[in-house]
């Protein structure tokens, strides 16, 4: 009975990877790169399944995640491994709803996945058993599709074209904060959430904080402590705070505009800065 339960599950489950692959590669049906449709479904579902086998992959459905007030994002998955769950978005729906040009949202998550490589490497070795961990890699799965391209602000190639390729990954919901902070809202975010950020860390570390000395850019001792650093909170509540972390693109920040910049989506709202310091935007 039990290897009945087990089989039945198993071909549940590959039947939803592969649908979830087709779907994929359906989206991005015009830019699949060096593979054709049914081998770029193929590398998706086999790397579902290398994940599903370290930690089981549970589907969910009309579960949105709120991305700090910049938009939302559906959880894909759920996977539990000893006591740590990880809920997974994926990245191109959650670029999507930033404005954030793929290529670009992929650099950062195949970076994010070596340092988390390196973390997990030096786990390993300190912990002596010759053992190799996965939870630290949870986080970023690549999910091995192969798509490609226009980008104006690639070196172009033998034949003058400049284009990207990159993938599309399952990314890890407690990851969405660094995502976010790197993404062409991150001056924005960083500045919705400080107040609430100094609020958690005193609360966390309380008077230790006091112990701790900060310094100018020119590395000289500025006479304060990190807790002073930290009391600045813009004259918010603590609830305040939480609700600034949330907002998303303030009404008192520089009005959205039609950016006509090349690779940008004409009349999809930014604010100036955006439009300044992150011409990436597509």
């Amino acid at each position: 009975m039990a290897d009945s339960t087990h089989t039945d599950y198993g071909t549940a489950i590959g039947l939803i990877f592969e649908e979830f692959a087709k779907l994929l590669v359906t989206k991005n049906d015009d830019r699949l790169f060096n593979y054709d449709p049914d081998e770029q479904a193929e590398r998706i579902t086999k790397a579902l399944h290398r994940m599903d086998h370290v930690a089981p992959l549970v589907p969910l459905t009309d579960a949105d995640v709120d991305l700090a007030g910049f938009g939302t994002a559906p959880l894909i998955f759920t996977a539990t491994l000893g006591d740590r769950g990880v809920d997974y978005l994926l990245l191109s729906h959650v670029a999507d709803e930033l404005g954030w040009f793929m290529p670009r949202a992929h650099e950062w998550a195949e970076l994010q996945a070596g340092f988390a490589l390196e973390d997990q490497r030096t786990e390993d070795e300190e912990r002596g058993d010759g053992r190799l961990g996965w939870d630290r890699m949870r986080d970023y799965i690549r999910l091995d599709i192969d798509l490609i391209v226009d980008d104006s602000e690639a070196k172009p190639d033998a034949g003058g074209k400049r284009w990207s390729s990159y993938s599309d990954w399952l990314i890890a919901r407690d990851r969405l904060p660094a995502l976010l902070s790197s993404s062409p809202w991150s001056k924005e975010f960083m500045d919705n959430v400080m107040p609430a950020f100094s609020y958690s860390m005193r609360n966390i570390w309380g008077d230790r904080l006091k112990d701790v000395v900060t310094y100018s850019g020119d590395g000289v001792p500025t006479g304060s402590s990190l807790y002073d650093a930290l009391r600045d909170t813009g004259g918010l509540s603590e609830e305040e705070a939480l609700q600034r972390a949330r907002r998303g693109a303030s009404l008192d920040a520089p009005k959205p505009f039609a950016c006509t910049h090349p690779g940008c989506t004409k009349g999809e709202p930014h604010s100036v800065w955006m439009h300044n310091n992150r011409p990436e935007r597509g």
